[in-house]
C-alpha cells in the first residue's frame, strides 16, 4: 500500500480514504479569539508557496540545478505536512460518500485560477467533506458562492455527472485527514500540473490501480485515449488497439468507465511486483 496507508490507515488492509476513522477526526482546530495563525517565513524553509515559485521560475530560465534543489525542497514539505492528494476511481468516490458526512459541492479552487473561471452552483466541481463544511463562511474567498449540501444520494449522481464529462477524481489529504474530492483535468488541475509539468510527486500521488486492455475486446476506438488525463494510453497503429503504460497510469479509471467494449479492467497494483512501490 501507499506510505499514507501505512500512516494511517487502519492496520486491516484498508486504503486510508475508505478507513472511517481518518472521516472522524476533527479537521479543523479552534483558536483563542484574537490569536492569529504563525506567519510562514519568504524563504526557503518556510513558505511553500516561495519553494514552488522557485521550482518554476528555475524550470522555465532552464536552470535545472536550481530547479532540482528548490523541487526535491517542495517534495520534502509536503511530505512533512501531509498535504497531498491522491487519485481515485469512481467507485472509490463513491463508496466515499456512504462514510464521510456532511457531503457539500463548492467551486474549484483550480479552475479559478489557472482560467479566471468563477464556477457556479450549478456546475460547481470540487466535493467538501466533513465537518469543514460547517464552517464554511468562515472563509469567504475559498468559498466564494457557497457551497450546496447533498445526501450521499445525489452526491453519487453528481459524481456520474463529472465522470462521464471525462473528470478525474482525487482525494485530498490534510496531514491524514480527509478534506474533500477534487474532479478535475488538465491542464485545469493544479495538482495534476505539479506533478506532471514539475515532477512534484507528493503533490498527486497515484491510485492503488492501474488499466489493462483485453486485446481480444477492444475495437480501436479511441475513446480511452481521448479521457486520459496522465498521457499514460496510446493508440498502436501496428494492432490499432489502446496500449497502456503502466507507468504512467494513475488509476483514475476515466477509461473503464467509458470503454463502450468494457475492454478494460483496474488491477489492484500489488499484484504487479514492478508497480507495488510507484506512486
Amino acid at each position: 500500500m501507499c506510505r499514507i496507508c501505512d500512516e494511517g490507515g487502519s492496520g486491516e488492509g484498508k486504503f486510508w480514504y475508505l478507513d472511517p476513522r481518518n472521516h472522524a477526526r476533527r479537521l479543523y482546530k479552534l483558536r483563542k479569539p484574537g490569536v492569529k495563525p504563525a506567519e510562514t517565513s519568504s524563504d526557503e524553509t518556510g513558505d511553500p508557496l516561495f519553494v514552488l515559485q522557485k521550482a518554476i521560475d528555475a524550470k522555465c530560465e532552464g536552470d535545472m540545478a536550481t530547479y532540482e534543489k528548490y523541487r526535491s525542497r517542495m517534495n520534502d514539505i509536503y511530505l512533512k505536512a501531509g498535504g497531498t492528494c491522491q487519485v481515485i476511481t469512481l467507485d472509490e468516490a463513491k463508496q466515499i460518500t456512504d462514510i464521510a458526512s456532511p457531503l457539500a459541492k463548492l467551486a474549484c479552487t483550480c479552475r479559478k485560477h489557472t482560467r479566471g473561471i468563477e464556477e457556479k452552483p450549478d456546475n460547481f466541481t470540487c466535493l467538501g467533506l466533513g465537518s469543514g463544511m460547517f464552517k464554511w463562511e468562515r472563509w469567504p474567498e475559498r468559498y466564494r458562492g457557497g457551497v450546496v449540501f447533498m445526501s450521499p444520494e445525489e452526491t453519487r449522481e453528481w459524481l456520474d455527472y463529472w465522470d462521464d464529462r471525462g473528470m478525474m477524481h482525487c482525494v485530498m489529504n490534510y496531514g491524514g485527514q480527509i478534506g474533500g474530492i477534487c474532479n478535475c483535468d488538465y491542464p485545469d488541475c493544479i495538482a495534476i500540473r505539479q506533478r506532471l509539468d514539475y515532477d512534484l510527486d507528493n503533490v498527486l500521488m497515484k491510485g492503488h490501480y492501474v488499466a489493462k486492455v483485453d486485446y481480444d475486446l477492444c475495437i480501436g476506438c479511441g475513446t480511452c485515449a481521448q479521457r486520459c488525463q496522465f498521457g499514460a494510453i496510446k493508440m498502436e497503429v501496428t494492432v490499432d488497439k489502446a496500449n497502456i503504460d503502466h507507468f504512467r497510469c494513475f488509476g483514475c479509471a476515466l477509461c473503464y468507465t467509458e470503454c463502450p467494449e468494457q475492454a478494460v479492467t483496474m488491477i489492484d497494483k500489488q499484484e504487479l511486483p514492478a508497480l507495488m512501490e510507484v506512486w
